[in-house]
């Protein structure tokens, strides 16, 4: 016994480690802006512990990123993998880039799903972000999600493939799915106006829809109405959303489109810039190239979408 207790007293103690993780020698980019610089970046229990020159410092694991970029997870704020991520939560695509967050919803919306809309019962359906949350958790996913209610989702839900005004009891129900939306986590209302659903919905019932979203702190995220000789109007409409369901607005995609009225962005940003100055919450957002793309569906005129594709086909077919 004696000779147990000897040669237990005489291991070794564990060293104590510094950080379970350290990060040396990388250019970091830190985030706020200011200049990247030669650094090492100290982790411990799952949390930045200490950023700067590291020298001495000891960690369970070390990483030499010499010449390497460190910088904190990027967080797409544009992405459409609701549908992917029931498939594959592993999102390699994304993780492998650096992505660490993903936001979803900005043109349809995973939720809700059923109503009048078509094709609303199919394996990716969801009931309601309860429920889409509910299976992404339930079968993990690699990365951080957050998303809008699309205004095009809650159209088709409570009034199917339909243009036309909606009535007051539909409205109601509209703000009745935004509502719950919000309530289950929902980040705001998102717009994709350009072409059928959304280019249906007028500027009145967005803003009732952005109305409810404001009362539990959401935004307005909008791909616009018109990206060509009619994006003034655009801009426009989407203040004027902003301004009267007092809501946080975000331009997505800002850009022109039509040629004959490229050198005008100055002009364009100056009325978000001007908007800003008065005490309006917008931003927009942009891609750093001059490419674009969008589908068949998109050129096609919006009455030609009335009552859903089968309809759609059937009028092309003549």
């Amino acid at each position: 016994m004696r000779l147990l207790v000897w040669l237990v007293l005489a291991a070794p103690l564990a060293e104590a480690q510094d950080f379970d993780l350290l990060i040396r020698g990388g250019r970091i980019v830190d985030g706020t802006g200011n200049p990247w610089f030669h650094g090492d970046l100290g982790i411990l229990d799952g949390r930045i512990a200490a950023l700067g020159r590291l020298e001495g410092r000891t960690a369970r694991r070390a990483i030499d990123a010499s010449s390497l970029a460190v910088a904190p997870g990027f967080i797409d704020i544009h992405n459409h993998s609701d549908a992917t991520l029931l498939a594959d939560g592993n999102a390699e695509s994304m993780v492998r880039q650096g992505v660490t967050s993903m936001i979803l919803g900005e043109g349809g919306s995973a939720a809700p799903s059923g109503g009048k809309q078509e094709g609303a019962s199919g394996a990716e359906a969801s009931a309601d972000f309860a429920e889409y949350f509910g299976r992404l958790l339930r079968q993990g996913i690699a990365t951080n999600v957050g998303s809008y209610v699309g205004s095009s989702q809650v159209w088709t839900y409570v009034r199917g493939p339909r243009a036309g005004p909606p009535t007051p009891s539909e409205i109601d129900a509209m703000r009745a799915l935004v509502r719950r939306a919000m309530e289950q986590g929902a980040l705001g209302v998102a717009s994709s106006l350009s072409g059928p659903p959304g280019s249906w919905i007028d500027t009145d019932t967005l803003v009732a829809l952005c109305e409810v979203a404001a009362r539990y702190g959401g935004i307005y995220s909008t791909h616009m109405r018109n990206e060509g000789l009619g994006v003034f109007d655009a801009v426009a409409e989407a203040l004027e959303i902003g301004r009267r369901a007092h809501v946080p607005v975000d331009v997505i995609h800002l850009k022109i489109a039509e040629h004959s009225m490229w050198g005008k962005m100055p002009e364009l940003v100056s009325r978000l810039t001007a908007a800003r100055a008065a005490g309006q919450e917008v931003t927009a957002n942009v891609y750093p190239y001059r490419a674009g793309q969008n589908n068949l569906a998109s050129i096609i005129p919006p009455w030609v979408h009335e009552g859903g594709p089968k309809e759609m086909l059937r009028r092309l077919a003549d």
